[in-house]
């Protein structure tokens, strides 16, 4: 066996892989430039989260992993910040002891207008406030209060599980005393390019299929 011919064969898979990803990931402006906005969103978002879940492999929590991604190698530092009314709304809906840590967010952060923050801050900000079990609850979800999980929740399952929506305006929500932009498909374009950065970067360091041959089975 020729192992330099067997690695830069390899080597031409992987970069072929790449660069169809880049050129799948261009046709969404073309989509997008041709009045099929919903559509062109709905690739992006799905586009993230196929990428999401190589990146973050082997978690199988595809909504986890989708925030994460986003918030780490988007691109967008504000993705990665918590909003305080995004983790109310978010944890009110749940069962157990989630309302009531949900009134405790509300009573820290009353609004009417939310300030992003850090995620270590918010935790920080709530330590005090909550029993042991019920912050060590919030600890591991606190995810789902990110900004990221907005566009998680709003835009990619809508336009998953149906037609969905085009865009997230936030008209309560500041970051240094600024209005946030809204999320829409400009904003996702960039991310998804961000992340596949990520994801063909770790695949041509090690010459392994997105950082670790296990991810598509080979070697497990």
């Amino acid at each position: 066996m020729n192992i330099t011919k067997d690695k830069e064969a390899k080597r031409d898979f992987i970069r072929a892989f790449h660069d169809e990803a880049e050129r799948r990931i261009e046709f969404l402006l073309c989509l997008e430039k041709e009045k099929h906005r919903h559509e062109a969103l709905t690739l992006c978002l799905s586009y993230i989260d196929s990428f999401a879940q190589w990146l973050c492999w082997p978690c199988s929590k595809s909504g986890e992993n989708f925030v994460r991604v986003v918030a780490n190698f988007g691109g967008n530092p504000l993705m990665g910040l918590v909003n305080p009314l995004q983790a109310i709304r978010s944890f009110e809906v749940l069962n157990g002891s989630w309302p009531q840590i949900s009134r405790i967010i509300g009573i820290v952060f009353p609004g009417p207008d939310y300030e992003l923050i850090l995620e270590d801050s918010f935790l920080s900000k709530l330590k005090a406030k909550l029993e042991k079990k019920d912050f060590d609850l919030l600890k591991s979800e606190c995810w789902k209060g990110i900004l990221a999980a907005s566009a998680y929740y709003y835009l990619r399952n809508p336009s998953i599980h149906s037609f969905g929506t085009l865009e997230l305006s936030f008209s309560k929500t500041f970051y240094r005393g600024s209005l946030i932009s809204d999320i829409g498909f400009s904003e996702l374009y960039e991310i998804v390019k961000n992340i596949h950065k990520e994801l063909r970067r770790r695949s041509e360091n090690n010459l392994q299929w997105f950082g670790n041959d296990k991810i598509v089975g080979i070697g497990a």
